[in-house]
């Protein structure tokens, strides 16, 4: 009886849990039955992810006595030494045709058994070893066989060959002997503990005449010539030497490996960091064209510190305040050095500024790191008093320490010595002079770099990291490398994938660099991507891209340095390159992090995109004199930004809408320049602006630019959404009163955009795309808010409005009232709930002018939009068949006596 069971409960019968204890630790095998299904080397139906659990046992049985009793193609030429790219199915040829020796015992395999194809039989392996010796072990004691001419004749003359192993040679043990009496009946000179030049330099990894001479030189080889004119080695001393190369080559290091090993970990390292030394002429063959090299043990010792300065600032603990004291501790800053009033008035400063802060976490680390640094400069500027108190020390004292000290800290320090003083002086103590006291915000500081990126380079950026075709393989075939090793630090992993993802978040948003590295993760189980090798071999399909895309719009972002609500945006042309990189760098999560919170990593511990990062991924980029900055990429979109608005709407609109994209809690002001071709903007003004808006007002502006003929009476009386999407609501007699209210308000619109010229409604369809028209709700814009709002007083919100034009953004709220209004409805129709006639069709009418908006937005962005609401589809428009007609329930209702 043959037993057909699913992939997924093959490993039960496999050693079972004991030996896959886990659900990550069995998805090799289950993927591992699945190709053996699917290449007929196991029975089993693919379609059904069913197996023959017999057939299967059979095959590992099988593989099992192959793993047992053979070696791998790989494995039996490492046995020799050889280092080729031979193909297996090459070297199988030639056994088969006898042109290897005939003594040895293959298997060839169909399907590959940790990914070999060709085994050879173990046994019969040691038995041609015993019986042959190898070319190089040959030349070892008979140096003469180096020379071709002299070879061929002696093969000819005794009537031997070597036998081709891949890429080495062989030859019998008893050929061997017959070439080792020839040459001694002939008088010639065996030379077993010498090394000709060809074997020194390969010794010694020599590649150049000088490199040689200067070895020879350096430590004294004097060659000997012997057989007349070749020239040897003492094989005992260059057999030192390459003891001594190697032992050297521990010791020293170059600037490219000293620089990439820092680079990994996040750090920074230049050439004169650390000291340097000449390098050595056995090195010479490692160190080609460099002058000098590095200390292994200097580098190292130089890490190590700024490990420790790391470790430094990543300790924590349970309050803000205990993981001041405790990195106070860490870098040996004897707090009680400070006398008993400084001690008590700065502890609770900083114990005050640490409980009432209200910055983020990354903030609040560098924070506490500056009050770290500040305790010792106190303690250092008290020191020299007798008393060791802050009031024992002169204005100019402190003026002293203020220009010695970066700026932050001395307005952190101010501010302790201003609250200081003023307690001085209310308990009649002695105190410095606080009004000579320099104020650090007057300090003169060098201006930070303003500059922008020309339009142009942009452009080039933009098009660079939109090619799937040119990233999507690098990031994939660097994750199989980084997986490869558990996801351990590897200095040839390159992140690639979070590089691509993370420039092209910034060709759209105008995000700090804090904000882009908490990106989060999202679900593709909605999608048909499997894994990373589905992706490497399939493009992502338009719905996959939308479903990727929209639940990261879902997310609500919020911007770090302010807490205040952030933005996503993607535009139409970058989506699919964006949905690529987000969903590969979550497959890679899966695979090697699945706790992990953020999607982007860079391997090192501040997630810098570090130069090595940044080198790498525009490592294809035509443009060599290109550095890529996050600062300066923002500076550009905000530039880009306010051009564009300066050609739409004059005034301060384009510095509003910058201030609003930041999260800018007050105003600031930059200087904003940049030249963008006219014939340009619309395609900018589409990576930048465009938000998703939808709605009767949106979709009749668009009609009316691309030429659609527009019939008033029919527009103004569709009202398609609701029979469309929700089914019968006609059953409420408050429909009429609903589509009265539409029809009128739907009039007045088609009247005003008929009305305008086409450039006029380009303009207006300008102002919508780049969020100039305000409203009272957020992400909702108004067609009539220039000239005031018409329903002023009404209290009728946006969302009840047909005027309003609202964003995909404007989905959550609008997903919350609507869902609360259904409930509150729903709960009205209760016997026992006393509400009047008219304020329950009220109620009715706001409740459908809300859902035909969202109807609108179900004809824009597909069912999707479900996700804004708290029922499932299904379960919403169950709830709507319970509305009941309210003359019935009114009727009811005045028949129990209820008012």
């Amino acid at each position: 009886m043959t037993l057909m069971i699913s992939i997924g409960a093959a490993y039960k019968h496999l050693g079972g849990k004991e030996k896959y204890p886990t659900r990550l630790s069995r998805k090799p095998l289950n993927e591992r039955i699945r190709k053996l299904v699917e290449n007929g080397i196991v029975k089993g139906v693919r379609e059904e992810n069913k197996v023959n659990i017999q057939s299967l046992k059979k095959h590992l049985e099988f593989e099992s006595n192959i793993l047992e009793n053979y070696m791998g193609y790989n494995e039996f030429l490492k046995t020799f030494g050889i280092n080729t790219t031979t193909n297996s199915n090459v070297f199988k040829v030639s056994l088969e045709k006898k042109q290897v020796s005939s003594d040895f015992e293959y298997v060839s395999v169909d399907y590959p058994i940790n990914r070999e194809f060709l085994f050879i039989r173990k046994s019969t392996l040691n038995n041609f070893l015993k019986e042959h010796i190898s070319f190089d072990e040959a030349v070892d004691i008979i140096s003469q066989l180096e020379n071709d001419s002299w070879r061929w004749y002696k093969h000819r003359k005794l009537n031997i060959q070597s036998l081709q192993v891949g890429a080495k040679r062989f030859y019998t043990r008893s050929d061997f002997e017959k070439l080792k009496k020839d040459v001694e009946s002939a008088g010639g000179t065996i030379v077993p503990n010498y090394y000709t030049t060809k074997q020194y330099r390969e010794v010694l990894s020599i590649t150049t005449t000088k490199a040689s001479l200067a070895i020879e030189k350096d430590y004294q080889l004097n060659p000997k010539k012997l057989n007349g004119h070749w020239k040897y080695y003492d094989k005992e001393l260059v057999d030192r030497l390459r003891l001594s190369q190697s032992e050297l080559k521990k010791i020293f290091m170059s600037y490219e490996e000293a620089k990439e090993i820092a680079n990994a970990e996040g750090f920074v390292f230049g050439e004169n960091y650390i000291e340097k030394e000449p390098i050595d002429s056995l090195l010479r063959p490692f160190y080609k064209s460099k002058k000098t090299c590095y200390l292994k043990e200097n580098f190292y010792k130089w890490l190590g510190e700024r490990r420790k300065k790391e470790d430094f600032y990543s300790v924590t603990m349970d309050s803000h305040f205990d993981t001041f004291k405790l990195r106070l501790e860490v870098r040996q800053i004897k707090i009680d050095e400070l006398g008993r009033f400084t001690n008590e008035t700065w502890l609770q400063f900083i114990s005050r500024r640490l409980a009432n802060t209200t910055a983020n976490s990354q903030s609040i680390e560098s924070t506490i790191n500056r009050y770290v640094y500040c305790s010792e400069y106190l303690i250092n500027l008290v020191n020299p008093t007798n008393k060791k108190e802050i009031y024992s020390v002169t204005s100019n004292d402190i003026n002293i320490l203020f220009n010695s000290i970066p700026k932050t800290d001395s307005r952190i320090l101010y501010q302790y010595f201003k609250k200081v003083y003023y307690k001085l002086i209310a308990n009649k103590m002695t105190a410095f002079d606080f009004n000579k006291v320099n104020d650090p915000l007057t300090f003169e500081v060098k201006s930070n770099d303003k500059s922008i990126y020309e339009y142009e380079v942009y452009k080039k950026v933009y098009n660079y990291a939109k090619d799937i075709s040119l990233h999507k393989k690098k990031a994939i075939k660097d994750i199989f490398k980084e997986i490869t090793t558990g996801g351990e630090k590897n200095r040839t992993v390159n992140y690639y994938a979070s590089s691509w993802l993370y420039v092209l978040l910034h060709l759209n948003n105008a995000w700090r660099n804090s904000d882009f590295i908490s990106f989060p993760r999202i679900n593709l189980n909605g999608t048909k991507i499997t894994n990373l090798h589905w992706l490497l071999e399939n493009e992502l399909g338009d719905e996959d891209v939308d479903y990727i895309v929209r639940q990261v719009y879902r997310t609500e972002f919020i911007i770090s340095k302010t807490q205040v609500k952030n933005y996503f945006f993607c535009s139409e042309e970058l989506k699919k390159s964006l949905a690529t990189a987000i969903a590969i760098c979550e497959l890679r999560n899966n695979a090697i992090y699945p706790m992990r919170k953020t999607i982007i990593d860079f391997g090192n511990k501040k997630q810098n995109f570090s130069d090595a990062r940044r080198r790498k991924f525009f490592e294809s980029f035509n443009d060599n004199e290109f550095i890529f900055s996050s600062r300066k990429m923002n500076r550009s979109l905000m530039s880009y930004i306010y051009v564009i608005l300066s050609k739409i709407q004059k005034g301060t609109a384009g510095l509003k809408t910058i201030q609003k994209m930041r999260g800018h809690l007050e105003e600031e002001t930059t200087n904003f320049y940049v030249d963008i071709p006219e014939n340009e903007l619309n395609f900018l003004t589409r990576q930048l602006f465009s938000r998703g808006s939808f709605g009767f007002v949106y979709d009749t502006f668009l009609d009316v630019l691309q030429g659609v003929e527009i019939d008033r009476e029919k527009r103004t009386n569709e009202i398609l959404c609701l029979g469309k999407y929700f089914g019968g609501i006609h059953k409420v007699e408050v429909i009429s009163s609903f589509l009265n209210v539409i029809q009128n308000d739907r009039k007045t619109v088609l009247d005003r955009i008929l009305s305008m010229g086409l450039n006029e409604a380009l303009e207006f369809v300008n102002k919508i795309e780049t969020s100039q028209l305000p409203s009272k709700e957020e992400n909702v814009q108004c067609m009539f808010a220039e000239s005031g709002c018409v329903k002023k007083g009404q209290g009728i919100s946006c969302f009840d409005c047909a005027f309003s034009i609202p964003n995909y953004y404007a989905l959550s709220a609008l997903g919350a009232s609507l869902q609360d209004r259904l409930n509150n409805y729903l709960e009205s129709q209760k016997t026992e709930s006393e509400i009047l006639y008219n304020e329950q069709r009220k109620r009715a009418r706001l409740f459908y002018m809300q859902l035909e908006m969202f109807a609108q937005a179900i004809q824009r962005f597909g069912f999707e939009v479900y996700e804004f609401i708290e029922d499932s589809r299904e379960e919403f428009i169950a709830k709507q068949d319970q509305i009941s007609s309210l003359q019935e329930e009114y009727q009811l209702q005045l028949s129990k006596g209820v008012r």
